[in-house]
């Protein structure tokens, strides 16, 4: 870890994680086969010694049931207001978008957030293991979006309704960086 913003971070996720497991009667040993590492990785992550990959993350909200903002965020649900400034924001380690949460708290049935690509031709579409619904406004750039056996261009302004689970791919198209306000429910980031 380089900063005490990072500890820290790293320390509250554990300790989240640590409650999580034991309070579904998990060993590290049995959470571990079911997310795919080992049982050592997972120890050290509940102690904040270090951090797991956003594939890790999936997983263990997978296990858990719980969207991947959750185990990044303690949110206050009682308090509805975002301000522009205090957005939780997750850059992707392995593709160049950017999540901002708009939604406040994490028990809430619907999840609202900007996605920001800057670079084209990256699909955004990830696997999800529980059924969505999705509402997705272009706010700039261009994208193409497939879900189902259907295949859709959509500039600025344009909005579409689909089922989350029948998403092939959502592309932005153009060298313009696509931003787009994305409603989720329920929520599954």
């Amino acid at each position: 870890m380089s900063n005490t913003s990072d500890d820290q971070a790293a320390v509250a996720l554990g300790q989240q994680l640590h409650s999580l497991r034991k309070a579904r009667g998990l060993s590290l040993r049995a959470l571990a086969s079911e997310v795919e590492v080992t049982a050592s990785f997972l120890s050290q992550v509940e102690r904040g010694l270090c951090s797991p990959s956003l594939a890790s993350l999936r997983q263990l909200a997978r296990v858990f049931e719980v969207p991947v903002f959750q185990l990044l965020v303690e949110l206050d649900v009682g308090h509805p207001v975002v301000r522009s400034g205090e957005r939780v924001t997750i850059q992707l380690p392995e593709a160049p978008v950017v999540y901002e949460l708009l939604s406040s708290g994490t028990a809430r049935a619907i999840e609202m957030f900007i996605v920001r690509v800057e670079t084209p031709h990256v699909n955004l579409v990830r696997r999800l293991s529980t059924p969505t619904e999705e509402c997705l406004h272009v706010i700039t750039g261009t994208m193409n979006i497939e879900f189902g056996n259907e295949n859709y261009t959509l500039n600025a302004g344009d909005s579409v309704t689909c089922d989350g689970m029948a998403l092939v791919s959502i592309m932005s198209v153009t060298d313009e960086p696509l931003v787009m306000l994305v409603a989720v429910t329920p929520p599954s980031f």
